[in-house]
């Protein structure tokens, strides 16, 4: 293969640039693995986290003017419970898995049974989670 780069002609074996480019396509792999498994932010546009999605970005912004809506670990599906900090789609199955096996949670902090949800998740989304039901009736009604 020749190619010509700034008016000068250069010369490769056709295998030599096969097998060059092969490992060039191995180290990126190899490169990209690295980045997503040691978690590296490669877009970091200044202290706030790059949005993993439209959802997240909407939330984000909804949370910074102030509206914080909570979030029914009883009743919302996958894609709502994955606005949650930490709660990725994983985790969002694995906590619809949890109650349609176990039942309603009765109290947030039921949420660390699931698996994969710790005391750090936890705390990260105590303040966006309720277990509120439709047909409750509140603690103050009950005793007029």
């Amino acid at each position: 293969m020749k190619f010509y780069i700034f008016g000068k002609e250069f010369g490769i074996r056709k295998e030599f640039f096969i097998s060059g480019l092969f490992i060039l396509i191995i180290l990126l792999a190899l490169w990209g693995g690295y980045l997503k498994s040691n978690r590296v932010e490669v877009f970091n546009a200044g202290d706030k986290p790059f949005p993993q999605s439209i959802n997240e970005s909407l939330a984000r912004e909804k949370e910074d003017s102030g509206e914080i809506e909570l979030i029914n670990i009883n009743t919302e599906g996958i894609e709502t419970l994955i606005l949650l900090n930490g709660i990725g789609e994983v985790k969002a199955r694995a906590i619809i898995e949890y109650r349609e096996l176990n039942g309603l949670f009765k109290n947030i902090e039921e949420i660390k049974n699931v698996k994969g949800i710790g005391d750090a998740t936890f705390l990260k989304i105590k303040d966006r989670i309720t277990v509120e039901h439709e047909n409750d009736i509140p603690a103050e009604d009950i005793s007029n």
